[in-house]
């Protein structure tokens, strides 16, 4: 069968960024990059869990940089993109991925805060790294930047 698109889609040599990558969907998507050769620089909050998913990485030979972020706050995103940005010299995918749950309900005394966390890494963290990321991925030949965030169904069942 003939190929409808004539560009290469490997992602071999680029370097990615995946956020929330200490677990889930994060942590598989960072080692899949690495085993398409991609260098990957993985961010999360979760220092301990980027350590071990970093150390895998490594183990198999990828090249990977672990940064520990708070994506709750724009500071910390702009200083992790600004940091991989000086490592590896360019940024040419970035993977918004990190989600979290706070289990609360909409009276509890703690929703305001569960709700601007929740806000604050699952949207506007979003906006902060593609804008931190914005000068790298514009002098690539293929930036891609993609949004997702999942989180534990609580309640699903009941």
């Amino acid at each position: 069968m003939k190929k409808l698109s004539r560009l290469s889609r490997s992602i071999a040599g680029s370097v990615a960024i995946v956020t929330g990558a200490a677990s889930g969907m994060g942590r598989a998507t960072a080692h899949l990059f690495a085993d398409e050769g991609a260098r990957v620089a993985i961010l999360d909050i979760n220092a301990q869990g980027l350590a071990a998913v970093a150390e895998e990485m490594r183990a198999v030979g990828a090249e990977v940089l672990a940064v520990p972020a708070d994506l709750a706050s724009r500071e910390s995103v702009e200083a992790a993109v600004t940091q991989v940005a000086a490592h590896f010299g360019a940024i040419d995918i970035l993977v918004n991925n990190a989600g979290l749950v706070i289990p609360t309900t909409v009276d509890a005394d703690n929703f305001a805060q569960a709700w601007d966390t929740s806000l604050a890494v699952m949207a506007a963290a979003q906006a902060w790294a593609v804008r931190a990321a914005l000068p790298s991925l514009r002098r690539s030949r293929h930036p891609r930047v993609v949004n997702i965030a999942s989180t534990e169904a609580l309640g699903a069942t009941r």
